[in-house]
C-alpha cells in the first residue's frame, strides 16, 4: 500500500474476494452513501473482469460506518477485516473516504496478485501532515476539465488533498471571468511561433464539475493567479495596467518578463481586488494563492506612478512596495473570508504573520526557516526536491535540474521544523508545464515519483519497502 498506513495488525486467516459483494454505508448524507456504495462496487466488478478473476459464490459484505459527532475534515479512519465482513470506521466523511482508497488497493493487490485473498486484521491509520499537495500549471499549456479530473482522481487515490491550481501566467489566463471579459477574449490565447493560435480557458460550468469532482475526492483547490509579476496575459487583454502602457500579447516563450503590474496606479489596485472578489466567489476555498514570484522591479523603478507610492507611504524600495500590494490585496480577501498564499519571494517585502509560505527555492530550507521566524505557516515545495517538471535522470525528459525518485525520496520533512513546527504545513510537487504539450507527458512526469510525495507527507518519511511496494501497484493507474 502506498501510502504505508500507520499500523497494520494481522490476526491470522484471510477471506477471499467472492462473486457478490455487498457494499452498505451507515451514517453519511444520503449523496456521499450513494456515491460510495456505487462507486466501490462498480470498481470492485470492473477489477475483477479485467482480471478475469474466478471467485467463489459466498458474499462478502463491506459495512462502511461514521461517527456522525465526528469532525468531517478528520482524515483518521480503522479498517477491520475478518473472513466474512470488512468495515470501515471513521469519525468523518474523509476519514471513510481514505479508508475506502486503501481498500481498493488491497482488494487490486488481491486479485492481480494473491488468487482474491486478503489477510485478516486491522488497519489504523491517519496522516502526519495536513496539507499534502500537488501543483498543476495549465497556463503553459491548456489541459481540458476531463484532464483535470483525472488528475483529481489520481491525488484521492494517494491522498493527497490540495491542489494548487495555477491559472495565470505570462503565456495564458485560463478561468471564465464575468466582471472582466476580456481576459479570456485576449489573454487566454496566444500566438505560437509558428503563427497558430494557441489557447483556451474553463467556463463556470466546467469549474462547478472540477470543484464537485474535488470535493469527492477530498480535495481542496487553491486557485493561483500570479502578481504582480507573470502578468503579461491580463496586461494583454488591459494593458493600461502596466507601468507603461503599449500593445501586449500573451507570451509564446518561456522565462520572466520586465513588464508587471504597476503598483503605482489606483486603477490597477482596484481591478485587482474586484478580480480576486471574483474568484473568492468561484472557489469555495479559504486560501487564495496570488504568486509574488519574479516579479522584476525595473519598471517599478523608473515609472512615476509607483515612486509616488513609495514616497506616500514612506516605503523603503521596490520591495516594499510589493509588500505594501500584498497587504493592501490581503486586507481585502480578508473581508471575504479569505486568506492569501505567495512563492517565498513574498517574505522579502514583510507581508505580515498571516500569509501561508510556498517555500520553493533551492532546498527550500532558508526560506522555510524565514518564514517560522516570521511566524508564517508554511509549505515546502523545494525544487531540488519536489519539482517534477524537473528530469527524472540525467538523460530523462524534462528540464532544469535533476529530482530523481531517489531524490524526492530522501526528503526529510523534519529538516525543516524549527522552533516552531506547528508552521510546517506540509509540502506539495510543483508541476510547471512548458515543456508538456500534452497529459500524457503529464502522466510520464508525475508518475512514479508521485508515490514517494504521498508516502513523505501522509506518513511522515518513506518506510520500507517502499520500492517493492510501489513495483507491485504501478499498474493501479
Amino acid at each position: 500500500m502506498i501510502p504505508i498506513p500507520t499500523i497494520v495488525k494481522e490476526t491470522g486467516g484471510s477471506f477471499r474476494i467472492p462473486v457478490n459483494v455487498r457494499v452498505y454505508c451507515d451514517g453519511l448524507d444520503p449523496i456521499q452513501e450513494s456515491v460510495y456504495e456505487q462507486s466501490l462496487t462498480d470498481w470492485l466488478e470492473t477489477l475483477k473482469k479485467e482480471a478475469r478473476y474466478q471467485a467463489p459464490l459466498a458474499g462478502l459484505s463491506i459495512e462502511i460506518s461514521i461517527d456522525s459527532e465526528g469532525d468531517e475534515d478528520t482524515d483518521e479512519y480503522v479498517i477491520t477485516l475478518t473472513r466474512q465482513v470488512i468495515k470501515i470506521m471513521a469519525l468523518g466523511s474523509h476519514g471513510i473516504y481514505y479508508g475506502i482508497q486503501t481498500l481498493k488497493q488491497l482488494m487490486w493487490e488481491a486479485i492481480w496478485h494473491n488468487q482474491g485473498r486478503i489477510k485478516c486484521g486491522t488497519i489504523y491509520d491517519k496522516s502526519v501532515f495536513p496539507w499534502r499537495g500537488l501543483h498543476l500549471d495549465v497556463s503553459r499549456h491548456f489541459f481540458s476539465a476531463e484532464e483535470v479530473m483525472t488528475y483529481l482522481d489520481w491525488m484521492g487515490a494517494l491522498k493527497l488533498n490540495c491542489f494548487h491550481w495555477h491559472l495565470s501566467d505570462d503565456q495564458g489566463w485560463r478561468i471564465e471571468s464575468k466582471r472582466f471579459p476580456k481576459l479570456t477574449e485576449k489573454g487566454a490565447w496566444r500566438r505560437e511561433a509558428d503563427g497558430s493560435r494557441y489557447g483556451g480557458f474553463y467556463t463556470r460550468d466546467e469549474i462547478e464539475a472540477i470543484l464537485l469532482k474535488a470535493a469527492l475526492n477530498c480535495i481542496n483547490v487553491i486557485p493561483e493567479i500570479d502578481l504582480p509579476g507573470h502578468a503579461m496575459a491580463i496586461l494583454s487583454a488591459y494593458p493600461e495596467l502596466a507601468c507603461f502602457p503599449q500593445e501586449f500579447e500573451p507570451l509564446s516563450v518561456w522565462g520572466i518578463s520586465e513588464d508587471i503590474l504597476c503598483a503605482g496606479k489606483d486603477a490597477t489596485l482596484d481591478f485587482l481586488k474586484e478580480l480576486l472578489s471574483e474568484v473568492a466567489e468561484l472557489f469555495p476555498s479559504p486560501i487564495i494563492h496570488i504568486g509574488g514570484d519574479e516579479a522584476p522591479k525595473a519598471r517599478w523603478k523608473a515609472c512615476p506612478h509607483c515612486q509616488q507610492r513609495i514616497k506616500d507611504h514612506k516605503l523603503k524600495d521596490e520591495e516594499a512596495l510589493q509588500g505594501w500590494l500584498i497587504r493592501e490585496l490581503r486586507k481585502h480577501l480578508r473581508k471575504l473570508g479569505k486568506e492569501i498564499m505567495g512563492w517565498d519571494e513574498i517574505l522579502d517585502g514583510n507581508p505580515g504573520k498571516g500569509p501561508l509560505i510556498s517555500c520553493w527555492r533551492g532546498d527550500g530550507i532558508a526560506a522555510a526557516r524565514k518564514a517560522s521566524q516570521n511566524g508564517n505557516p508554511y509549505v515546502i515545495c523545494p525544487n531540488q526536491f519536489l519539482y517534477f517538471d524537473w528530469k527524472d535522470s540525467e538523460d530523462g525528459p524534462g528540464a532544469f535540474g535533476v529530482t530523481s525518485l531517489e531524490k524526492v525520496m530522501s526528503l526529510k520533512p523534519e529538516d525543516y521544523e524549527f522552533d516552531r513546527p506547528e508552521l510546517l504545513l506540509g509540502g506539495q510537487a510543483n508541476l510547471w508545464t512548458e515543456h508538456m504539450e500534452d497529459f500524457d507527458k503529464v502522466e510520464e512526469m508525475l508518475f512514479p515519483r508521485v508515490y514517494a510525495l504521498s508516502e513523505l507527507f501522509w506518513a511522515g518519511k518513506i518506510e520500507s519497502g517502499f520500492e517493492e511496494r510501489m513495483g507491485r501497484m504501478e499498474d493501479l493507474f
